[in-house]
């Protein structure tokens, strides 16, 4: 297998479990090049790139630890100096200025308490955090300060001349040439800090190793070789001893040690932050598409049952044999039918088999749909379409603010606002004659009283409502005629009380019901 294809493997068997969930494998290693870790899609390397660090303090600490150690163990074998006064001096008050702007944000709990001028003090730590190239500074200024501290002092320790000394082993050993191999472990450890800052770019931290080490075997081999070469005389008396105790050598061989096992860390760290951020944006890509999804399904289910229905099944898990069922006290029901269009309805060559009679009833009641989106119409719900006939009932949402309503004010409301959509349902199909040269005429049949309402059916489910007031709303309609809305003497009476006026029709003989003394609605 290459090594390009196992790129996007290389993470532990938890994170590598939960990737392969959204991803396959093969498709994950796809997203990475396999020799720089960058992204392929540029756009996905930018958001990378931009991406907030949250955890810049915690590296900050560690490299202030390692400082710390360094200048500890210059401390104990070096004696103390003016120099290594000057550079401790000039950059500890740096590194501490730094640790601070990273922990700014630990402030931000006592902002609103802080004077004004001083509040933009915990902003720090989060424009840090959320600023690439301000991040990259921060981590730079503090690298390389640590790596010069680890080697700074080296220079201003006596020894260049002991080679013309090299016979003299009392003078030899005042110059403490045994302190050379310390200063060495101080630079590995400075190396080892640059791994510690995660969420960094693998290319500045390989730079800044790159260029720790090359100036750290110039100096080890080239310009301080002769304390190396000192030393061994120290403490060999003279003799040559074996490549491996050379010191010079062995600072080379550990700094190519160190630096090799830097970079796998740096590139190892890169690729675990890379697999995580893709990770998380797999996760946010899934959630964003999963709310899509059940916004649409929302949609799709409030266009299948009224609102207030479709809240009770949405975010529930109900069984099959679960029924939605409940009692209005107080529905007006209505029956709004075209029996013309049985007539105008052919199938012919004419009209593609009866294809455009079907077209223009849908137009027809789907204007009639468009009516119930006013706000006014709030609380009527299209119950269904019969053929041609349109069924809708007010008052199925029981919504009671404060004290509930007395019966009868909502007997009334729920009537002036069906009276009110039946009328509109008659302008608007006047308007539709006037656009395609017609006469249809609506026949209304509107009736109130008592219903239960509820969804009948598991995978398709419909919403309808039963009971006498709707069967006489039916029959309302049925036995009505053309341009009139005909309704019952109950009715009738909460019509009249509301400012219309109505026209005694008679006794009409209703099928189920025997004889029923009805009333027709002015609408002029």
């Amino acid at each position: 297998m290459k090594s390009h294809d196992v790129i996007g493997l290389v993470v532990n068997n938890g994170v590598r479990g939960s990737l392969d969930t959204l991803d396959a494998a093969g498709k994950r290693a796809k997203k990475l090049n396999w020799l720089t870790l960058f992204f392929n899609d540029l756009s996905l390397e930018k958001q990378f790139r931009l991406s907030e660090t949250t955890d810049l303090h915690q590296s900050m600490s560690c490299m202030a630890l390692v400082f710390v150690t360094l200048f500890t163990v210059q401390m104990l074998i070096s004696e103390r100096n003016f120099e290594m006064a000057v550079s401790y001096g000039a950059t500890f008050p740096v590194l501490v200025l730094l640790l601070s702007i990273v922990f700014t944000g630990y402030l931000e709990r006592w902002r609103s308490k802080m004077p004004w001028s001083v509040q933009w003090i915990p902003g720090l730590s989060r424009g840090v955090s959320t600023r690439a190239a301000l991040r990259v500074l921060v981590v730079s200024l503090c690298v390389l300060i640590t790596l010069l501290m680890a080697v700074l002092n080296f220079v201003f320790i006596p020894g260049n001349n002991c080679t013309s000394i090299s016979t003299n082993r009392t003078e030899l050993e005042a110059l403490k040439l045994y302190t050379v191999p310390y200063y060495l472990y101080c630079c590995l450890l400075a190396m080892l800090g640059v791994v510690v800052f995660v969420r960094t770019c693998m290319s500045v931290k390989a730079l800044l190793l790159t260029l720790a080490v090359v100036v750290y075997l110039v100096l080890f081999l080239y310009i301080y070789a002769p304390r190396s070469n000192c030393l061994v005389d120290l403490l060999y008396n003279g003799t040559k001893p074996g490549v491996l105790k050379e010191p010079k050598i062995m600072a080379g061989v550990w700094l190519f040690m160190f630096y090799s096992i830097c970079l796998i860390l740096t590139r190892q760290d890169e690729l675990g932050c890379r697999v995580e951020f893709l990770l998380e944006h797999c996760f946010q890509s899934e959630r964003e598409e999963m709310e899509t999804m059940e916004n649409v399904n929302k949609l799709l289910l409030q266009n299948v049952l009224p609102l207030h229905v479709a809240c009770f099944f949405m975010g529930k898990t109900i069984r099959n044999q679960d029924l939605y069922s409940t009692s209005c006290d107080c529905v007006c029901v209505m029956f709004a039918s075209v029996p013309q269009f049985k007539e105008f309805y052919s199938e012919s060559s004419a009209n593609r088999d009866g294809l455009e009679c079907l077209r223009f009833l849908n137009e027809i009641i789907s204007d009639f749909d468009e009516l119930l989106s006013k706000p006014k119409f709030s609380s009527v719900e299209k119950i269904k379409t019969i053929g041609s006939t349109y069924m809708a009932a007010a008052g199925l949402n029981k919504t009671a603010s404060g004290e509930e309503r007395k019966e009868t004010e909502m007997s009334y409301s729920h009537v002036r606002c069906m009276l009110e959509f039946a009328i509109a349902l008659m302008s608007k199909l006047e308007l539709i004659n006037t656009h395609s040269f017609n006469s249809f005429k609506l026949r209304i049949g509107i009736n109130h009283g008592p219903v239960i309402a509820g969804v009948i059916g598991a995978l398709k489910p419909q919403y309808d409502i039963w009971g006498n007031s709707v069967n006489v709303a039916s029959r309302m309609d049925s036995t009505g005629v053309l341009d009139k809305i005909q309704v019952t003497e109950e009715t009738a009476q909460v019509v009249q009380s509301l400012g219309y006026s109505v026209t005694l029709r008679g006794v009409v003989n209703v099928k189920g019901k025997g004889e029923l003394t009805t009333y027709f609605i002015n609408t002029d």
